[in-house]
């Protein structure tokens, strides 16, 4: 199974920014079958001021404009905090690898598992990502060879940066690139 995890930062330092928001879907191989889903927006532990730190400023506008801030600003710290998020996210996690064999997936997907690492393993007994598989999908592999071959995979990638957008967009991504490698695959069985 694949575990699409997406997380929203203020950043791109875990040690330097905010966890603002997490969103994880499991779905079978091909991408094609959804099986369940976390949500999550984060009250983060601080939020740094953007003066004292001007290279989170596009991350704070960004977030501002799609409406994430406000959510986590007002989003109860009493049980969105990153404690509460890690033991949530361990109850998901620990549910679905009671089933299967997750494999994590995603655009950059070792950012996101390092994110959630840094804000909230500390939170448990062990890393937020025990269990998962060592093998994952990273779908930046993928585009960067589009680029190499001189197509443009980020030409409709605008998005809204939330994690539902975000999972949504590269589980549409792969399972068109899984339609390309069936069709070359097809042809070269001719």
């Amino acid at each position: 199974m694949l575990l699409w995890v997406d997380t929203e930062t203020t950043g791109v330092d875990p040690y330097q920014c905010e966890l603002l928001e997490v969103g994880m879907q499991v779905t079978d191989m091909t991408g094609k079958h959804p099986h369940d889903s976390l949500h999550l927006i984060v009250h983060p532990d601080n939020i740094r001021n953007w003066a004292n730190y001007p290279e989170l400023l596009k991350a704070y506008e960004m977030h501002l404009a799609n409406g994430l801030m406000l959510a986590a600003a007002e989003a109860p710290k009493d049980t969105y905090d990153y404690q509460h998020t890690a033991w949530n996210i361990h109850e998901f996690l620990n549910d679905q690898l009671s089933q299967y064999t997750l494999h994590p997936a995603g655009t950059n997907v070792d950012f996101d598992l390092r994110q959630l690492d840094v804000h909230l393993s500390r939170h448990l007994n062990h890393p937020i990502a025990e269990g998962l598989h060592h093998r994952k999908l990273d779908l930046t592999t993928l585009r960067l060879t589009d680029q190499a071959i001189g197509r443009d995979p980020y030409q409709n990638h605008a998005g809204t940066h939330r994690v539902q957008d975000c999972i949504h967009r590269d589980i549409n991504d792969y399972t068109a690139y899984l339609d390309i490698m069936r069709a070359g695959h097809q042809g070269t069985q001719s």
